[in-house]
């Protein structure tokens, strides 16, 4: 059933219901405008991206519209993937911003999935410091955070030279085992490593729709793996040397490679996500990357 909820009288203007998102469209404009203006995650107005998370049979939606009709404001409450517990994440539009949408949004938000059980995760894909402010007002601490960063072919690709006597192997069947050594080894000593067994992470890498395994190759020096990339169409996924290999320009090398591979393909730019509090980010703006943003996850106490 479709519910009218009380109006905030800080509001003037907007309707608010809940209801389920049966228009996606809707979704992809507002999340395109929000994304323009703010910058973050580009697929964060991809039509399946939010079609998964805000148009799902066990989404909750919140709706609200001004007097045109238009939806200036949305939220959604899902259960956490992987997980117990529910995740929030709302949008605003640039252009009604100032009124308290967002605070209406959160409080909604955060109200709803107090009646299940679990941990409550607040995502956005484009952090702001206005939400960041409004987040901390509400008892709401970061988890994680991520730069959303991009490049540009139009002026070529970063030109990094290999360490000598290395040797590269593109990903396959034969050598996913391989790439998934690494990533072991090169990220184990990270905070909330997942420690994913070999058979997931492959499948999370190959099964992707735009994986690209001729861009995605595997370091071997003396022998030894050391350093991989991963890429999908327009991607830099996923990075990784082992400790021992790290403070001789490989991860450069590596992702300068990939690069050059998307361009042969085709390719007019890259994206990547690196975490707030890795060193890599000076590399990536080494290379040509810029910033185009930030997303982040926030959590509330079970």
């Amino acid at each position: 059933m479709v519910t009218t909820l009380a109006r905030v009288s800080a509001i003037d203007g907007v309707a608010w219901t809940t209801a389920p998102f049966g228009d996606v469209a809707e979704l992809v404009e507002l999340a395109g405008r929000c994304l323009e203006a703010d910058g973050g995650l580009p697929l964060a107005a991809d039509p399946s991206f939010l079609q998964r998370r805000w148009a799902g049979s066990e989404a909750h939606g919140i709706q609200g519209r001004d007097g045109a009709g238009t939806l200036v404001a949305a939220g959604a409450v899902r259960p956490t993937s992987g997980q117990a517990g529910v995740t929030f994440a709302g949008m605003v539009d640039p252009g009604a911003r100032g009124r308290g949408l967002g605070a209406h949004l959160l409080d909604w938000g955060l109200s709803e999935a107090a009646r299940r059980p679990g941990q409550v995760t607040v995502e956005t894909e484009s952090l702001t410091a206005e939400a960041e402010a409004l987040f901390a007002t509400r008892g709401l601490r970061q988890v994680f955070a991520e730069g959303v960063m991009r490049i540009d072919f139009a002026r070529g690709v970063p030109e990094v030279g290999w360490p000598g006597g290395i040797a590269l192997t593109e990903w396959s069947a034969e050598a996913a085992g391989r790439f998934h050594a690494v990533y072991e080894a090169a990220f184990r000593d990270r905070p909330g490593f997942p420690g994913l067994p070999a058979a997931e992470w492959i499948a999370d890498v190959a099964e992707d729709d735009d994986f690209r395994p001729g861009w995605s190759v595997l370091a071997t020096l003396s022998g030894r793996d050391v350093g991989f990339v991963t890429a999908a169409d327009g991607w830099i996924v996923q990075v990784g040397v082992v400790p021992e290999a790290r403070r001789n320009n490989l991860g450069g090398a590596l992702v300068a490679e990939a690069l050059r591979r998307m361009l042969a393909g085709g390719g007019t730019h890259a994206w990547l996500d690196v975490n707030v509090d890795n060193a890599a980010a000076r590399l990536y703006r080494r290379l040509g990357f810029e910033h185009r943003g930030r997303r982040a996850r926030y959590q509330r106490a079970a």
